[in-house]
């Protein structure tokens, strides 16, 4: 039954309001723009465009007239922006119990927090929390968001999407996925080692065919059927023909990698060092499977000593003459830099020289500055199980592009006070996207195998 008359208590939120209490604090920090590059003007797709220096025009003058050298070339990268939306509603006796601290400091009484209906309480308690845990997931999904990623249950991909991720492509993703591919070459990449050597999962299914009507391989949570065909071999062929490209574009971090090594055979191993997989083999039928070639997984432990100096110093051996020309900043996890800690003090020595970066005052390491990300170490260990835990990326923040409609949007937030409810209720939308400009201004360390 629809509403006789509708009654708007509180209106949408003045732009001045959004800008000061939400969009500032959540698309637009100093820790943001420290790091990466933030476009907020993007709607839908654009085309980004890169052009190469030109070299060797200057040749001899050996004739008269106007004779042309060299050239510039431009290739260009689609970047399509996702939609994104947080919701929420808030009643106004639970707030008041958990936040009349924060109430009190902004010069509010005790009384005031039940009238939620007044933009003017939201407005200067409730939405910089929410601007401050926004900012918090979106960082979690500018790294590591992958539109492939799954839920896991006791260490192990379900099969089922995991919408706390899936949103768009994280800079992580896109790191991983083009090392695979070879897009970024395999040395602008530093292995770093932990204490114990990790290992890769492995298992060899061998089919022997029976009287069978097909043959069936599961893996982490979702199966994978093939119809028997004339033999062993075939269907086997026929198996990996139809599934290999489904089964390894899931999970880049937590995924596979299915190959047919000889007639009859399936096998089966883990994407990168340290990732766990389950798998099984059945046949309907009087054939069988046999198991063999079992190697277990070892995920990374802590790191080998002194290996977070023996990184940072190769990756700077390694980068390219093109890095040459830019402001450069290591990125890492905690567990990266608190092993160059212990390193630097069992020589006695001290730390590098701090430098301000935008404000905010950071260590360094052979001049270039550090900035430590101790939310890479929880979303490492939440989101991929571990696996791959230490990292550092060299790269200057131009390099790194996050891209939004977060602050050009007029109706990206929206809040009203539902009486009947007594409720206020809160929506903001927006779109997302993460890409990197050049391949040649990336050193990458921890990522890959």
């Amino acid at each position: 039954m629809s509403d006789i008359f509708s009654q708007s208590i509180s209106p949408i939120f003045k732009k001045q309001s959004v800008e000061d209490y939400f969009v500032q604090p959540m698309f637009v920090p100093d820790d943001l723009r420290n790091i990466i590059t933030v476009r907020t003007d993007i709607k839908g797709t654009e085309l980004l465009n890169r052009v190469s220096a030109p070299s060797m025009l200057t040749k001899p003058k050996n004739s008269a007239g106007f004779n042309a050298g060299g050239s510039f070339a431009l290739t260009n990268q689609e970047i399509t922006v996702k939609p994104m939306a947080m919701e929420f509603e808030q009643n106004a006796r639970a707030f008041w119990g958990s936040i009349v601290q924060e109430m009190l400091a902004q010069g509010f009484a005790q009384d005031d927090v039940e009238q939620m209906k007044s933009p003017d309480v939201w407005n200067k308690i409730m939405l910089p929390l929410i601007a401050k845990a926004g900012r918090q997931d979106l960082f979690r999904q500018m790294f590591f968001g992958s539109p492939v990623a799954e839920t896991f249950s006791i260490g192990l991909p379900t099969g089922t999407l995991d919408t706390n991720y899936t949103g768009y492509t994280g800079f992580f993703t896109n790191f991983v996925n083009d090392l695979f591919a070879g897009t970024i070459p395999s040395n602008q990449h530093v292995p770093i080692a932990s204490s114990a050597a990790k290992a890769k999962q492995e298992v060899v299914y061998t089919y022997t065919a029976g009287t069978d009507s097909q043959i069936i391989i599961s893996i982490n949570g979702l199966t994978y059927i093939q119809p028997y065909a004339t033999s062993a071999t075939i269907t086997c062929n026929n198996w990996l023909t139809t599934h290999k490209a489904n089964i390894e574009a899931r999970c880049p971090y937590n995924g596979v990698i299915v190959t047919n090594p000889s007639a009859g055979v399936i096998k089966i191993v883990s994407r990168l060092k340290g990732s766990a997989f389950f798998a099984s083999a059945t046949v309907t039928g009087t054939g069988s499977f046999a198991v063999s070639g079992i190697v277990a997984v070892v995920k990374a432990s802590t790191m080998a000593s002194n290996e977070a100096d023996i990184t940072l110093e190769t990756m700077l051996d390694l980068m390219t003459p093109e890095m040459q020309d830019f402001d450069l900043v290591f990125m890492m996890t905690s567990s990266v830099w608190r092993n160059l800690v212990h390193t630097i003090k069992d020589r006695s020595s001290v730390l590098g020289d701090e430098v301000i970066l935008n404000g905010i005052k950071v260590p360094t390491y052979e001049g270039f500055p550090i900035i430590v990300r101790p939310d890479w170490d929880k979303w490492i260990a939440a989101g991929q199980v571990g696996v791959n835990p230490h990292r550092v990326v060299l790269t200057t923040p131009k390099n790194l592009l996050f891209a939004t409609d977060g602050t050009s949007d007029s109706d990206m937030i929206e809040t009203w006070y539902n009486q009947e409810a007594q409720m206020r209720r809160y929506r903001v939308q927006y779109k997302a996207q993460t890409a990197y400009f050049h391949k040649e201004l990336l050193i990458l360390a921890g990522f890959t195998d």
